[in-house]
């Protein structure tokens, strides 16, 4: 197995060589044997995993029922309904209240109708919960997933899905109105290759909408290693504010907004992951039940994205026209 393990040389964002350690992780998700190890770049604060698996070793990583694989088909809310279909317009200071909330509810950001409305989703999964619900609302859906499997079921609910990597540009230049890549960077072993993936995929003026986990977040700093985030080997990167910018910037983009957000599964896994590694035991499940009881709580809770220490970043950044 050591064979399929390589160590960072040099940093990605910056190219430094010097790497203080920060933390030994262990696999929360599929309970291996095995200890990664979490470094911070000296130079510009990057923080991933070294040594990590190879490209051609991290699917060893991932279990077969792994959760963005098998999301079932869904179809669009009225709220969604009212953000991202053609028709929609902007109203009055109550709805965008209201939107606001449903938005921090949801796993996904939905977008506003942008261009001819061609969206690409990298790291689609089978495309349930969002491709889906786009598709419902007239958006001409596209995705990459490296899962044969789920690019099958995508391809299947009616989405031109094909098997690939972020890194890797699948689709035209300049084809796209939106891209979208959701919890997907933290797992590729390049995230400057995936965003040029992205910026040249997209139409001048065209919008990406990404979320990653928050290193800087409250919840990080809470639960240590038992962090939901800790997700070795399969987050090969962390990322804060400032490090999440500058690759976006080097990349050619302009960041319109960066704000955060912590959802009830956060805290759930983060409470699992504590007992687990306090109790021996291996609970592998979250619970959708406990789940939709704390969504009021994480209604209330969202005034704290002003703050910036939300569990993960959602940033929206555009391809200058």
């Amino acid at each position: 197995m050591m064979d399929a393990i390589e160590r960072v040389e040099a940093c990605e964002l910056c190219g430094g060589r010097s790497f203080r350690p920060r933390r030994v992780w262990k696999d929360l998700l599929l309970f291996g044997p095995q200890t990664w190890r979490l470094v911070s770049c000296e130079d510009c604060s990057l923080h991933f995993i070294s040594p990590r698996p190879t490209r051609s070793a991290i699917g060893a990583f991932y279990p077969d029922d792994y959760p963005a694989h098998l999301a079932a088909p869904t179809t669009p809310k009225a709220w969604q309904r009212a953000v991202s279909s053609q028709a929609s317009a902007r109203r009055g200071l109550l709805w965008r209240t209201w939107i606001h909330f449903r938005q921090d509810l949801s796993w996904y950001r939905f977008p506003r109708w942008h261009g001819e409305g061609h969206v690409l989703d990298v790291g689609c999964g089978s495309g349930g919960r969002y491709l889906d619900v786009l598709r419902g609302l007239g958006w001409s859906t596209y995705g990459v997933e490296p899962s044969a499997q789920a690019v099958a079921a995508a391809s299947a609910n009616g989405h031109q899905a094909v098997v690939g990597t972020a890194e890797q540009q699948h689709f035209p230049n300049e084809s796209m109105d939106v891209v979208t890549m959701w919890h997907v960077l933290e797992h590729t072993h390049s995230p400057s290759q995936a965003l040029d993936a992205c910026f040249r995929t997209l139409r001048p003026g065209g919008r990406l909408s990404l979320c990653v986990p928050n290193y800087a977040s409250l919840q990080a700093a809470m639960f240590g290693r038992f962090w939901w985030s800790c997700d070795a080997p399969r987050h090969l990167f962390q990322f804060t504010r400032p490090t999440i910018r500058r690759f976006l910037e080097q990349a050619g983009f302009r960041v319109l907004s960066i704000t955060t957000r912590t959802g009830a599964t956060s805290w759930q896994r983060a409470f699992r992951h504590m007992l687990n590694g306090l109790l021996g035991t291996h609970w592998s499940r979250d619970s959708s039940v406990a789940i939709t009881l704390s969504d009021p709580l994480v209604a209330v809770l969202s005034a704290f994205r002003f703050f910036g220490v939300g569990a993960e970043l959602r940033v929206i950044a555009e391809r200058p026209a």
